[in-house]
């Protein structure tokens, strides 16, 4: 899944950072989340989440693409469904969501009685108003390079008219698109949220109640979530940059949900207090040459740079235990039906990188997140590689929201590498937002016929027929030597003991959880 999913999505930029969690609920007493939670936790359930950066003052839900602010948004906000890793179908705001039989239109029925937090009506023109929103800031929803219409029955129908048959269509209309308040939205003309003044108006299983720049975001269950009011009445996102800070903290019982890496978990493993669970996000980690950048302008210079770099050497030194990733060779990860590594994989020839970059650049800048464990320790790797061949390269760590400025920025030039991560979405369809150029193209790179085959793989739903297009896709975008992915790997979720109901809230990409509303606590 995938902002846009997977804006994804993506994208997403996916921190495997320590955070923490377990046991008692009190915050540590030098924080002024403490006294907030200390004082209320004799008599409301609280849930502390660590997450690994600040969020910032200002969300935009149509615009919010790193994990934190993604995660704060499915809190906050309501598709009409979701669709799980294995294809399954959770309606929410929807009843239903029915094709016609030539797949040309969708019939959407919205659950009765549906309530926004502040107890006004959640209609169809909410949902119209969202969808048209979305179009106006991209083409990311648009088939054949148009627009899917949309005609309101009444309150509670929405008939949506595809141009042309999309094989994506389910999936392109879902979880990502989280139904927005026309009546909030609209008279501000704006969607961006201060929520340091802002009260936000909800459909998800919580409101935002407080947030505190650097500290924490505070959430109260939403009595009119349309699958029912939340178990926990309170939930904690707790900023913890630090990896030794959030490590302690899970230690010490300060925190409930951690997210943490492979060589980090000896003294919660075995331990009775609490619960360790891996999962797949369908991840890939990657390193994208920038082709803005002065120094990326020669195909066969490129080349060399991926011929010097080692992607097994690269994530061992991120992830310490193999079992805990898998080497992968395409923009798809190895789950995807249509992954194929009949690609150019770049296998390291130093040889080889030394003689296709003998005139290039030899001093070179990387950007990644600084407070990412797992991208510093990729980059120090590359570092360390392209040094064998002779290039010199600038480590630039800089904070998620100094990245996602950066690293997007299709014109910027100051950097030569980027390292990223994204998860996506089940249809390969979703992963044309991160190359066609009429999208939001994150990888930023422009070619026509990655432009035309994406459309032709979303043009027909003969299976065969895509896979032919998705392989030849792979090979294409792996031999313009500007991505090279490094692989997938899992995501290691602690919890203390106390927390329950994980089984039933689902694990999923960037949310950690897709259902909040069914976790417990004893």
């Amino acid at each position: 899944m995938k902002k846009n999913f997977v804006r994804l999505f993506a994208l997403l930029m996916a921190a495997m950072l320590i955070l923490s969690g377990c046991g008692q609920t009190a915050q540590t007493t030098d924080e002024p989340a403490a006294e907030t939670e200390t004082t209320e936790a004799a008599a409301n359930p609280i849930l502390t989440y660590a997450i690994g950066s600040d969020t910032g003052n200002t969300l935009n839900p149509l615009t919010a693409d790193d994990r934190y602010g993604l995660m704060t948004c499915h809190l906050l906000y309501s598709p009409l469904y979701y669709i799980y890793p294995d294809g399954r179908v959770e309606y929410i705001l929807a009843e239903s969501f029915t094709p016609s039989e030539d797949g040309l239109q969708y019939t959407l029925k919205l659950k009765e009685g549906l309530k926004w937090s502040d107890d006004t009506p959640l209609t169809a023109d909410d949902v119209i108003f969202t969808y048209t929103k979305n179009n106006e800031q991209s083409e990311n929803l648009f088939v054949g390079g148009k627009p899917i219409e949309m005609e309101k029955v009444d309150d509670l129908t929405v008939i949506f008219k595809l141009p042309s048959v999309s094989a994506s269509t389910m999936e392109l209309l879902s979880a990502e698109i989280s139904v927005l308040p026309k009546h909030y939205f609209e008279p501000k003309n704006s969607f961006d949220i201060n929520m340091l003044e802002e009260k936000i108006v909800a459909s998800g299983p919580y409101v935002l109640d407080e947030y505190k720049t650097g500290q924490y975001l505070k959430f109260s269950a939403n009595p009119n979530y349309a699958n029912g009011v939340a178990k926990i009445e309170t939930v904690i996102f707790r900023i913890t940059e630090n990896n030794d800070t959030a490590s302690l903290a899970l230690q010490n019982g300060e925190v409930d949900v951690w997210v943490g890496l492979p060589d980090l978990l000896t003294p919660f493993q075995g331990n009775e207090n609490f619960n360790i669970y891996n999962y797949s996000e369908g991840r890939v980690a990657y390193m994208r040459l920038n082709p803005a950048s002065p120094n990326m302008q020669d195909k066969q210079y490129r080349e060399g740079i991926l011929y010097a770099v080692d992607r097994s050497e690269i994530m061992q030194a991120a992830y310490s235990d193999e079992s805990f990733y898998k080497l992968s060779y395409s923009f798809l990860p190895p789950s995807n039906q249509y992954y194929s590594e009949d690609v150019q994989k770049w296998e390291q020839d130093v040889e080889k990188a030394k003689e296709l970059t003998a005139n290039g650049a030899k001093t070179l800048k990387l950007c990644h997140i600084a407070e990412d464990a797992v991208q510093t320790n990729q980059a120090l790797t590359i570092q360390k590689e392209l040094a064998d061949i002779g290039i010199t390269v600038e480590l630039v760590g800089v904070n998620q929201a100094a990245y996602m400025k950066v690293a997007y920025d299709k014109t910027n030039t100051e950097y030569d590498i980027f390292l990223g991560g994204y998860v996506m979405g089940v249809d390969p369809e979703i992963f044309s937002t991160l190359f066609v150029s009429t999208k939001d193209n994150w990888i930023v790179y422009n070619n026509p016929t990655i432009d035309e085959l994406f459309a032709k793989g979303n043009a027909t739903l003969d299976a065969a027929e895509r896979e032919a297009i998705y392989t030849e896709l792979q090979k294409l975008v792996s031999e313009e030597a500007i991505f090279y992915p490094f692989g997938s790997n899992l995501r290691t979720l602690v919890t203390s003991a106390r927390v329950e109901g994980v089984d039933a809230a689902e694990l999923v990409p960037i949310y950690t959880f897709g259902e909040w509303a069914e976790l417990s606590l004893k």
